[in-house]
């Protein structure tokens, strides 16, 4: 297991930058939003938790037809999320976008595409992808539920080629199609075996300080985070350790 040193002029330096407001999410941190559509929703969720499994940190985010259809709670529970949005929070936009780097739609719906390819952002769900294409970050959209509408292809020419135009288009903008069999491929990189390691972290042990929920974003799912004698750790950041597999150790 390879061992990194954290001083403590880097944790106050994290800590300054999110006091500043000049957070830097790390790379591992993705949002995924679900829309409106069950179609074989199942197993992209599958695929999802792979990333998961590959030390990535997952926050979901739902649109207003996402809550009303899918099944939250099977979601919730098979991919153990950080965050959870929904419509009311198309009000901190900006606050979300910088956190997570990459976005993914696993089920993104012709509602969606349609609006995003036409510049007409109304929505939670559209809204982000927008928010996300404008600033250049990396988006992933899994196109099957629009090919696939009540769980069919058309045979209607005419619809596929506006199907069609619009996933162009929104590719143009700098979207990247995902499909069920590549996901962890895409998204990681070309090669589908790299895993994030996980590091002991041992900090400095002149360092005191309070560590929070938000402090173990920064660090890997399985780490082994060693804090020196006298450091606080609220509540919340316990739970958080829990739920991300972070090993808290105090020096006595």
């Amino acid at each position: 297991m390879v061992k990194n040193k954290i001083t403590l002029n880097v944790l106050a330096d994290i800590s300054k930058k999110i006091n500043n407001g000049g957070y830097t999410a790390p790379s591992n941190n993705i949002l995924i939003i679900c829309n409106g559509s069950n179609i074989d929703l199942s197993s992209r969720i599958l695929e999802l938790k792979k990333l998961k499994e590959k030390d990535y940190n997952l926050s979901i985010g739902f649109s207003f037809m996402g809550e009303e259809i899918l099944n939250k709670e099977e979601i919730l529970n098979t991919l153990n999320p950080m965050e959870i949005y929904g419509e009311e929070d198309i009000f901190n936009l900006e606050d979300i976008v910088d956190k997570y780097p990459k976005l993914i739609m696993p089920n993104i719906t012709m509602n969606t595409l349609s609006k995003v390819a036409l510049g007409m952002i109304d929505s939670f769900a559209s809204n982000i992808l927008w928010t996300y294409l404008y600033y250049g970050k990396d988006v992933y959209l899994d196109f099957n539920s629009v090919n696939n509408y009540l769980g069919k292809s058309s045979k209607n020419k005419a619809i596929n080629r506006l199907i069609n135009s619009h996933i162009k288009t929104i590719k143009d903008m700098g979207a990247i199609e995902i499909v069920e069999a590549n996901y962890i491929e895409k998204v990681i990189g070309e090669n589908p075996e790299t895993r994030l390691k996980k590091p002991d972290i041992e900090i400095n042990k002149e360092f005191n300080k309070v560590i929070t929920e938000r402090d173990l974003y920064n660090f890997s799912r399985d780490t082994i985070l060693k804090l020196p004698k006298g450091t606080i750790i609220t509540p919340l950041a316990r739970d958080r350790a829990r739920e991300l597999g972070i090993k808290i150790e105090i020096e006595r």
